[in-house]
C-alpha cells in the first residue's frame, strides 16, 4: 500500500509509522535513515496532538509542513499509526491529501 500511495501521488517518500516512531512500512529514497525519519515524523504529529490537548481541542487529523521545494503531510491512520508522504511543492496538494486520506481510512479499517 505504501508503494501504491507513492506511485499514485508522485511522492518522493511514503511511510506508514507507529505513533511512537517505529517504521511499519516505508518507501524512502536511498540513503535516508528510516528510523530517524520515522521518529521525527512521529514527534511532529505528537507535538501537534499535545498542543491541541493544551487548548482543549481534539487531536489534529493531519499536519502539513511546507518547504521551498517540498511538502510533508502526516495523517492519522487510526489510533496507533500515521501515514506520511513527502511530495514536490508543485504537486496538487489537495489531490495528494485526498489520496492519502483514502489510504489512511483504508488502513484504519483493517
Amino acid at each position: 500500500m505504501v508503494k501504491d500511495l507513492k506511485s499514485r501521488t508522485g511522492a518522493i517518500a511514503t511511510a506508514l509509522l507507529s505513533r511512537d516512531g517505529v517504521v511499519l512500512f516505508a518507501d524512502l529514497p536511498e540513503g535516508v535513515y528510516a528510523e530517524t525519519f520515522a521518529i521525527m515524523c512521529a514527534t511532529v504529529m505528537g507535538a501537534a496532538v499535545t498542543a491541541n490537548r493544551e487548548l482543549d481541542l481534539p487531536p489534529p487529523d493531519r499536519v502539513v509542513a511546507e518547504g521551498g521545494v517540498s511538502q510533508t503531510a502526516i495523517l492519522s491512520a487510526g489510533p496507533q499509526s500515521i501515514l506520511v508522504a513527502v511530495f514536490d511543492r508543485s504537486a496538487d496538494r489537495v489531490r495528494v491529501l485526498d489520496t492519502m486520506a483514502d489510504f489512511a481510512g483504508a488502513l484504519s479499517n483493517r
